[in-house]
C-alpha cells in the first residue's frame, strides 16, 4: 500500500536529515534523493482520526510534475549551496533544515487531508523563517518575522477556512460563503498576490539566496495546485479569479522596473507569476486548466531558481547584487540567456503554458486585452533585467564550478522538457 511507501520514504529522509545537521551536504543528498521514493503511484491511509477524518495520501498523474520540480531543485540547491553557506559562515545544521524545508514541500503535495495539508504548511515555514533569521541580509529578523506573520495569517485562514466547511478531505472538499473565501484568500496570501504581496520582495530579496531560489518558485507556487484542486467544490467565481490574476501579473511586472537589486527584481517578478499561475488555475475547462497551471509552475519553478542561483553567483565571485555591476563572460551568458527566455516565456514549457493561459481567456474584449498585457509585460521585464544586468559589460569572473553546473542546469531544465512534453499531456 501506498501508505507503506510513505511511511519509509519518510523515515529515510528523515534520518539523513537528522544527519545532515552533523553531516552536511552528503546526508542532505542522501536525504533528498531518497524523496524520490514518495513517486511510486498509489494511494494509501495513514489514520482515521477523530473531528480530522481519514488522513490519506496519495501520488498520481497530476501531482507527479509538482512533487519531482521541488525534489529535483532541492537537489540542485543542494548541491550548489556550499560556497554560498561558506559565504555565509552558516554551520553544517543548515543543511539539515534544507531538508525538512524541501520535505514540506511534497507533504504540502501529497496529504489528501487538508488539515494535514496546513500542518506541512508549518513546516515550510518554521524552516524557512529559522534560514531568515539565522542566515538572511540587512535586517534579516525584522524581515523574518514579517514573513513569519505573513505566511501564518495565510495558513490560519486556510485552516479557519477548511474547518467551517466541515470537509478536510480534498476528493469531497465543499465550501460556500465565508469558509469558502477564507481557504482562497489563505492560498492567494500565500502567493503573494497583488494587495496581499507586500511580505514577499522582503523575504525573498534578503532570505539566503539558496533558500530564495526554493522559496521564490517553488513554496509559493504550490498553492496554485491547491487552488486548481479544490476550486470545483469551493465555488469561488473563476472570472473574477482570472481577472485578478491577470491584474496580479502586469502589476507584478511594473515592480520590476523600480528595482536596483537584482534579487529584489527576480522577487517582484514572483508576483507577476503567480498572477499567472492564478489565471491558470482559475479557468474553466479543467484539461486546458491543469496543463497551464503545471506547465507554468515547472517552467517558472525551474526559471527562476537558475536566474537566483546566478545572482548567488555573483554574490560570492563579485560581491554584488545590484544590477548593472554584473560581468559576463560567455558561460555566465549563455545561462542568462536561457534563464530570461525561459521566464519570458518566449520558448520551453513556459510559452507552452502561456499558450494555455491563452486558450482559456473568456470570450469578453476586455479580458482579452487584459490577458495580452498580462502575457506580454511578463516577457518584457525579463528582457529589461537581462539588459540592465550587463551594463558593465565583460569580464573575467572566478566561480565555483559547482554553482555553474547547478545553474546551468536549472536553466536549461525548461527546454530538455519539451523532449517528454508529448508524453507528459498525451
Amino acid at each position: 500500500m501506498y501508505s507503506d511507501v510513505f511511511l519509509l520514504a519518510t523515515a529515510i529522509s528523515g534520518v539523513f536529515a537528522l544527519a545532515a545537521l552533523r553531516l552536511g551536504l552528503p546526508a542532505a543528498l542522501a536525504a533528498t534523493a531518497a524523496m524520490l521514493l514518495f513517486l511510486v503511484p498509489g494511494r494509501g491511509t495513514l489514520a482515521v482520526l477523530p473531528y480530522v477524518g481519514e488522513v490519506a495520501v496519495s501520488m498520481d498523474f497530476y501531482k507527479l510534475p509538482f512533487v519531482v520540480t521541488s525534489v529535483i531543485l532541492g537537489l540542485l540547491v543542494a548541491f550548489y549551496s556550499p560556497p554560498y553557506l561558506r559565504h555565509l559562515g552558516a554551520p553544517r545544521w543548515y543543511y539539515g533544515v534544507h531538508v525538512l524545508y524541501v520535505l514540506s514541500f511534497v507533504y504540502i503535495i501529497l496529504f489528501e487531508n487538508l488539515i494535514f495539508v496546513f500542518l506541512a504548511l508549518e513546516l515550510s515555514i518554521i524552516t524557512s523563517f529559522l534560514l531568515i533569521w539565522y542566515f538572511g541580509y540587512g535586517n534579516r529578523r525584522f524581515v523574518a518575522l514579517l514573513y513569519f506573520v505573513w505566511a501564518q495569517v495565510g495558513s490560519i485562514l486556510f485552516l479557519v477556512g477548511v474547518a467551517i466547511s466541515g470537509t478536510p478531505t480534498a476528493d469531497v472538499f465543499r465550501a460556500a460563503g465565508v469558509a469558502s473565501l477564507l481557504v482562497l484568500l489563505g492560498l492567494l496570501i500565500k502567493m503573494g498576490t497583488a494587495g496581499v504581496h507586500f511580505w514577499l520582495p522582503y523575504a525573498h530579496a534578503e532570505a539566503p539566496t539558496p533558500l530564495s531560489a526554493l522559496l521564490s518558485p517553488v513554496h509559493v507556487g504550490l498553492m496554485a495546485y491547491w487552488i486548481w484542486r479544490l476550486k470545483a467544490g469551493a465555488g469561488w467565481p473563476l472570472d473574477a479569479l482570472f481577472l485578478y490574476g491577470l491584474v496580479t501579473a502586469v502589476y507584478g511586472s511594473l515592480l520590476v522596473f523600480r528595482e536596483t537589486d537584482f534579487k529584489r527584481a527576480l522577487a517582484d517578478s514572483t508576483v507577476a507569476n503567480m498572477g499567472l499561475l492564478v489565471a491558470a488555475a482559475a479557468i474553466r475547462n479543467e484539461s486546458i486548466s491543469y496543463a497551464a497551471t503545471a506547465l507554468l509552475f515547472v517552467g517558472h519553478a525551474y526559471a527562476k531558481a537558475a536566474l537566483f542561483m546566478l545572482a548567488g553567483l555573483y554574490i560570492v565571485a563579485l560581491h554584488t547584487r545590484y544590477i548593472g555591476e554584473a560581468r559576463w563572460d560567455r558561460h555566465l551568458l549563455a545561462v542568462s540567456v536561457l534563464g530570461f527566455v525561459a521566464l519570458a516565456g518566449l520558448f520551453g514549457i513556459n510559452l507552452i503554458g502561456k499558450a494555455y493561459v491563452a486558450a482559456g481567456v473568456p470570450p469578453l474584449l476586455y479580458t482579452a486585452v487584459l490577458a495580452v498585457a498580462a502575457l506580454v509585460s511578463t516577457a518584457v521585464y525579463s528582457f529589461y533585467l537581462f539588459n540592465q544586468m550587463y551594463r558593465a559589460g565583460e569580464g573575467k569572473v572566478e566561480y565555483p564550478a559547482e554553482m555553474y553546473a547547478a545553474v546551468l542546469a536549472a536553466a536549461a531544465a525548461p527546454y530538455l522538457l519539451l523532449l517528454v512534453l508529448p508524453l507528459w499531456l498525451a
